[in-house]
C-alpha cells in the first residue's frame, strides 16, 4: 500500500493520512503524451529518454501550422495545440503568439463563439461542453493567462467579464461555471476575486462540503482547478472527496472509464498542489 503523508502547511489534523493503494504516478512513466510529457518533467525525474520525447512531441504539435496562425481553421484543434504546448514546451514564441492571436479573434467577438464541442472532442483538455458563450471566452482567456499575457488590458478586461458572469450566476449551469472557474483560478487576483467567492459559497450550498457533487459538473475538471484556488474554503470542500477519491483507483493507478490518462493527471496535479503527493 502507498501511503501519502500531506506537506507542511497544507497537513491538518483532520486530514493525517491519506492512503492509495497503487501508485499513481508509474503509469505516466512512458507516456509520450502532452500530459504523461508534464508529469514525467515534473513529477518523475531521472529519464534520460524526456529529451528526446519532448522534442519529437513539440514538433508533432507545431506540425501543419498555418500561416494565420491556426490549425486546420478549427478553433477546436488550435485550442488542443495551444494548450498541448503549454504542457510541453511551457513558453510562448512566436507559433503560439500567432496562435492565440487567431484563436482571440473568433472566441472574443460578440456572437462569434465557435459551436460548442461534445464531450469527446474536448477529452485532453480542462474544458467541459458548455454553452459556447462561456466556453470559448474562458477557454482563450485561460491560454492568454497561461502564456504570460495576464496583465494585457483586453484581457484583463475579459477577466473581469468572467467574473462578473460567475459572481452574478446568470442562470449558467455548472458546466459553464467549471469553465469560467478553470480560467479564473490561473490568474493570480481573480483566483481570489468575487467570482471565486461566490462559486465557492454556491457550492457549499450544494453539498460539496459534505460530500455531495451537483449533478452536470465534471468531478476531475473542478477538483484540480479548485486544488489551484489559495485558501482552505477552496481546499475544505475537496476533503470529504478523498475517502472516494482513494477507493476509486483502478488497479493500473490511473482513474475514469474514459479519457482515463487526462483525468489521471488532473487528479495527481491536484493531489499535488494540495500537499498530499510527496514524490
Amino acid at each position: 500500500m502507498l501511503i501519502i503523508e500531506p506537506t507542511p502547511p497544507q497537513a491538518t489534523r483532520r486530514q493525517a493520512v491519506f492512503k492509495l493503494t497503487h501508485d499513481p504516478l508509474a503509469p505516466f512513466a512512458a507516456s509520450r503524451t502532452p500530459a504523461g510529457l508534464y508529469a514525467r518533467s515534473r513529477w518523475l525525474g531521472d529519464d534520460p529518454r524526456l529529451k528526446r520525447d519532448m522534442d519529437r512531441c513539440v514538433a508533432t504539435l507545431k506540425k501543419g501550422q498555418r500561416a494565420d496562425g491556426s490549425w486546420g481553421a478549427s478553433p477546436l484543434a488550435t485550442l488542443r495545440r495551444l494548450f498541448g504546448l503549454h504542457l510541453t514546451q511551457r513558453r510562448a514564441d512566436p507559433a503560439v503568439e500567432r496562435a492565440l492571436d487567431w484563436l482571440w479573434d473568433r472566441a472574443m467577438t460578440p456572437g462569434g463563439a465557435p459551436n460548442t464541442p461534445s464531450a469527446r472532442d474536448l477529452y485532453c483538455l480542462p474544458f467541459t461542453p458548455s454553452r459556447g458563450d462561456a466556453l470559448w471566452p474562458a477557454a482563450v482567456l485561460f491560454l492568454a493567462c497561461i502564456f504570460g499575457r495576464e496583465q494585457d488590458p483586453a484581457v484583463f478586461s475579459g477577466l473581469s467579464g468572467l467574473q462578473d458572469r460567475l459572481a452574478s450566476n446568470q442562470r449558467l449551469g455548472w458546466a459553464a461555471c467549471n469553465n469560467l472557474l478553470r480560467t479564473l483560478a490561473v490568474h493570480p487576483k481573480f483566483c481570489r476575486g468575487e467570482g471565486v467567492d461566490a462559486f465557492l459559497r454556491r457550492l457549499k450550498g450544494a453539498g460539496a462540503g459534505q460530500g455531495a457533487w451537483p449533478r452536470g459538473l465534471p468531478f476531475y475538471q473542478i477538483f484540480n482547478a479548485l486544488a489551484h484556488i489559495p485558501g482552505r474554503r477552496a481546499s475544505g470542500l475537496l476533503q470529504p472527496f478523498l475517502p472516494g477519491l482513494a477507493a476509486g483507483q483502478a488497479h493500473d493507478g490511473w482513474w475514469g472509464r474514459c479519457d482515463r490518462e487526462f483525468k489521471s493527471f488532473l487528479i495527481v496535479h491536484a493531489l499535488k498542489n494540495l500537499g498530499l503527493l510527496s514524490r
